[in-house]
């Protein structure tokens, strides 16, 4: 059965499964070249995510949509309309309608027929619509293989909810709260003032940085500086026994502390501040959790989750065997999330437990190794060397060269994991202004760093139950004190990195590189930072890898078969 699972709200997407394995999967962004880009239907994601697999609209059995913002005419009710702005275009909100009539099923809102004829799929495809949060969990514990566990979510609010906690115990998989029995309320609603991850939003805004763009920027500020309004704005948030965030200011008087609060003390220290808050409130609902529910193992979920030092924190205050965060943890990974709703709901728990695997390689976009060489040629590149690339390019970064890799199928989620990387080595501080100047960004925490998982415990201290994770640079860890001034250019100021580990297994070129690394300088690790410019995604195909190189972002790149260069 071939199911497509899309995304149509900020971060649109698409995912192409062939039952229970994940064939393709696209972010909408790295085809339109426009960061985070959505409010619509991703066309593009779901002609990419079918051309990979071979195949054609009229092969999709089944399509898992959100119940987000869509046009009017497809609404069967037109009563209660609430009209939301996204590209110029008024848009009604599905679940809103759902709750507006009492929980009525979607399919009696909204005219199916009408959205498939229109998008070119056959009548006869059937539409699952998914839960929001359900979509971010079920990622979260679909790709592991624990038997006890808490599964918590966090962004900024979908289908009215802005966190969710599930238990996986047992063999059985129960929602605690923040499913459809709280988004279907009327009343008692809270909105947006009582997520953690809207305060993220707002202060990211305040500090004049685009929300559901720049978060990262903010915790890296945040490192800089002093929480000094970490008291006055943690009062604003209380959490219950059962783990609930509860907010009490709205939202436009938050707005205005936080613009306040920017006005009157350097930014790092705001950015600090939310930061504390950030944690102390997770930290809080986590534990209030577990009083009532223990758990061995703990799965993540949703925006708040690519916060690397939260996920740290979590780590370090609770004794979890292992913690995970979905890789594609923003709303980005929830076309996936639709599809595995769906699946369960088709098979039952125990056949869809039974499928489970943990992730190994996440690359699944499109592979344009066949492509590449021809590219490269055609714009006037030179092939420096041919062969297998990694000794020379490794020769190459130990001479100080910053080198790009275009391996195989671009990377799953927001992270480079090798496939569209930037490599260079770490010994020199000052290569963050250097390499950032040429890629026109502005950063306040270091570059990544990349070390082969064999080698990893020699240089961080990074737990046992981050492993699993920090192979997609989900979480930050401590980098051993003997360590912080051999690698300065992956050491942020609080002595942290947000390490990549890689095994061969997961991408043979970019591992065999920092082996020859360590053989010729003694040092396993290198900068691994995303090949792309400020505000631009990550690469996708060859012209924008030859654009990058043409443009000297970097000075080679490195493909399966040769190194390239515009110096020849």
């Amino acid at each position: 059965m071939i199911i497509l699972g899309i995304h149509t709200n900020h971060d649109a997407s698409a995912a192409l499964f062939d039952n229970y394995r994940m064939v393709s999967a696209v972010a909408l962004e790295r085809l339109t070249r426009i960061k985070s880009d959505g409010y619509r239907y991703p066309a593009e994601a779901v002609e990419e995510c079918l051309a990979i697999a071979g195949l054609r609209r009229e092969d999709v059995d089944v399509i898992a949509l959100p119940r987000s913002e869509f046009a009017p005419k497809y609404f069967k009710r037109q009563a209660w309309w609430s009209r939301a702005k996204a590209d110029g275009e008024g848009r009604v909100d599905l679940f809103r309608q759902m709750a507006l009539h009492l929980g009525a099923a979607p399919d009696t809102i909204f005219d199916v027929k009408l959205w498939l004829d229109d998008h070119g799929f056959s009548p006869s495809t059937r539409v699952h619509f998914y839960n929001h949060h359900n979509a971010h969990a079920l990622g979260a514990l679909f790709h592991t293989d624990w038997s006890d566990a808490l599964i918590y979510t966090a962004d900024g609010y979908g289908d009215r909810v802005n966190a969710s906690a599930r238990q996986f115990k047992d063999g059985k998989l129960t929602a605690l709260w923040g499913d459809d029995r709280d988004g279907l309320k009327l009343l008692g609603y809270e909105g947006a003032r009582s997520s953690i991850g809207q305060l993220y939003l707002e202060v990211t805004a305040a500090l004049g940085f685009k929300p559901l763009r720049h978060e990262g920027k903010v915790l890296g500020l945040a490192a800089w500086g002093k929480p000094v309004f970490a008291p006055e704005l943690r009062a604003n948030y209380t959490v219950d026994a059962l783990g609930r965030t509860h907010g009490k200011m709205r939202l436009k008087d938050l707005r205005r502390r936080l613009q306040e609060m920017v006005k009157s003390a350097p930014r790092e220290d705001v950015a600090a501040s939310v930061q504390s808050v950030l944690e102390d409130v997770v930290l809080e609902a986590v534990g209030n959790i577990l009083q009532r529910h223990p758990a061995k193992a703990l799965g993540l979920a949703g925006g708040v989750f690519a916060n690397v030092k939260l996920n740290q924190r979590l780590a370090e205050r609770f004794p979890f065997d292992e913690l995970f965060v979905y890789p594609a943890m923003s709303d980005a990974g929830i076309a996936a999330g639709g599809v595995l709703e769906f699946l369960l709901q088709r098979d039952g728990l125990p056949a869809w437990l039974g499928r489970r695997y943990r992730f190994g390689a996440l690359y699944y976009g499109r592979d344009f190794d066949a492509d590449a060489e021809d590219a490269f040629r055609a714009a006037g590149a030179y092939a420096e060397y041919v062969g297998d690339p990694a000794a020379e390019a490794a020769r190459r970064i130990a001479e100080g060269a910053i080198v790009g890799t275009f391996l195989g199928p671009m990377e799953y989620g927001p992270r480079a994991l090798g496939a569209r990387s930037i490599m260079a080595r770490a010994i020199d501080r000052s290569i963050n202004d250097t390499l950032n100047k040429r890629l026109d960004r502005t950063e306040f925490m270091p570059f990544a760093p990349v070390v082969r998982i064999e080698r990893y415990a020699e240089v961080f201290e990074l737990p046992k139950s981050l492993v699993y994770p920090a192979n997609f640079m989900t979480t930050t860890c401590d980098v051993k004190p003997a360590w912080r001034d051999k690698v300065p250019a992956v050491t942020h100021v609080d002595g942290t990195a947000r390490p990549q580990l890689i095994s061969r297994g997961q991408n043979r070129v970019y591992w065999d590189i920092l082996d020859e690394y360590e053989k010729l300088t003694g040092l396993p690790v290198l900068i691994n930072t995303s090949f792309n410019v400020h505000e631009e995604p990550i690469i996708n195909a060859p012209v924008e890898c030859v654009r990058a190189l043409k443009d000297r972002r970097v000075d080679l790149v490195v493909t399966q078969g040769a190194i390239w260069s515009f110096a020849g």
